[in-house]
């Protein structure tokens, strides 16, 4: 029988209703579903590609704006000069996860909409090649705004907040992770200003209207003017719910939503200043680790590194947490029956978490990919190897892509047992 420090690597409805752009983690796959997944998608698109890794920046050394620098002449030139500061949020749940944007205000600073960090016991970040843990450090419902902040500075584009509204018809743009694809760019115009709408956390007033195609996953991204700066935080979309009998019922196509930037910047002065987080959800009787970090170092640069990676820091993060289903999901179907359950495979974990993550390359095309890492855990002398409290296991992970995420289907140890740190 497997210790538990093992057991962890070896797996180890109304009228156009509004409806929140982020995506969840897609359930448990069915083993006899015989269509084959799609090939995962390209990690960014070509005009928004992610920045190689870069040394951690002081906050004086990444700028919004280049002192003297002339403005974007088109939408390309804003992409380029924006993108390296937009975040692709995973956000670990006690029942599941889903993906979400975020945008840099700051050195360590995240900009997002509520729901995107709300009840959250874990959230991981990618951005520009760096992938780190963020907490909520205030959120906001009535909103839809939640500020992040991540356990160090960041190397990235650091958006500013327009001074005021923008004039109905005035063209816009967002950017983010819409169907939690590669980073994407789309555009439309202002439609409307000081709209209200209901959302499950209750009613949100003053809200920017746009045409811009918003998509789940673009949720907590920023809407932009062409000089990059943030006229809005992107919060919704208004659609039609299927399976109504209704009469009246309608489709709604270019009917979005955006928390407007005067709000932003106010909850950005105020939360900002703070210096403890809000709690993170609890998601098990069992012990927890008190921090959700997990120090990564990445040195692949294969295209779908960041969306890999952002898998593994999934069950990761989630293990940290107890939030068990959901580390479990990760695993493929076929993985999942091996272990025995969700009951059997996670009876024991609740002394061992995740520390740190070392990919050292990534290959293989296609739906299948081989991950060589090294990764760091601790947990008890009782359930450490030899009765270690602190291993570093050389794993290799066999990933599948099931058309949504990346899948840990399998993982050895071909450095031969784990060393004591």
């Amino acid at each position: 029988m497997f210790t538990a420090a093992h057991r962890i690597i070896r797996f180890a409805p109304s009228l156009a209703v509004l409806l929140l752009a982020t995506a969840c983690l897609p359930p448990q796959a069915s083993p006899g579903n015989s269509s084959p997944p799609s090939a995962p998608p390209p990690s960014s698109s070509p005009s928004a590609s992610p920045a190689a890794p870069t040394p951690v920046a002081t906050p004086s050394s990444s700028p919004s704006h280049a002192p003297g620098a002339a403005p974007p002449r088109d939408w390309a030139e804003t992409v380029e000069l924006v993108h390296s500061g937009v975040a692709r949020l995973a956000v670990t749940l006690c029942d599941g996860g889903g993906v979400g944007t975020g945008f840099l205000v700051g050195p360590d600073l995240i900009m997002t909409a509520a729901h995107v960090a709300k009840n959250e016991a874990a959230i991981n970040v990618s951005m520009g090649g760096q992938y780190t843990s963020a907490t909520v450090l205030g959120i906001n419902d009535n909103l839809d705004l939640a500020l992040l902040r991540t356990p160090t500075a960041l190397t990235g584009f650091r958006f500013s907040f327009a001074r005021d509204l923008p004039a109905q018809g005035v063209e816009v743009a967002a950017l983010g992770f819409p169907l939690d694809r590669g980073l994407a760019f789309t555009s439309g115009r202002v439609s409307a200003l000081n709209q209200e709408v209901n959302l499950p956390a209750g009613t949100v007033g003053g809200l920017i209207q746009t045409d811009t195609a918003i998509n789940p996953g673009n949720s907590g991204g920023p809407l932009l003017l062409m000089d990059g700066s943030v006229v809005g935080v992107v919060s919704s979309k208004r659609a039609w719910v299927l399976g109504t009998h209704d009469q009246n019922d309608y489709g709604a196509e270019g009917v979005g939503y955006a928390a407007p930037a005067p709000s932003a910047e106010a909850a950005l002065s105020d939360w900002g200043r703070r210096t403890t987080p809000l709690p993170q959800a609890s998601c098990d009787n069992q012990a927890q680790t008190s921090s959700s970090n997990i120090i990564t170092t990445n040195h692949s640069d294969h295209e779908q590194a960041a969306k890999v990676i952002q898998s593994l820091l999934t069950h990761g993060q989630a293990i940290n947490r107890a939030a068990y289903d959901t580390a479990f999901a990760v695993l493929t179907p076929e993985l999942q029956n091996s272990e025995g359950g969700l009951a059997k495979w996670s009876s024991g974990l609740g002394t061992s978490f995740w520390r740190a993550l070392t990919v050292n390359s990534i290959s293989g095309s296609g739906n299948q990919l081989t991950v060589d890492t090294v990764l760091r855990t601790e947990q008890s002398a009782a359930d450490g190897p030899g009765g270690q409290t602190c291993s570093d296991w050389g794993l290799r992970y066999k990933m599948s892509w099931d058309g949504t995420i990346w899948r840990m289907a399998e993982a050895s140890t071909p450095a031969g047992p784990p060393k004591a740190c």
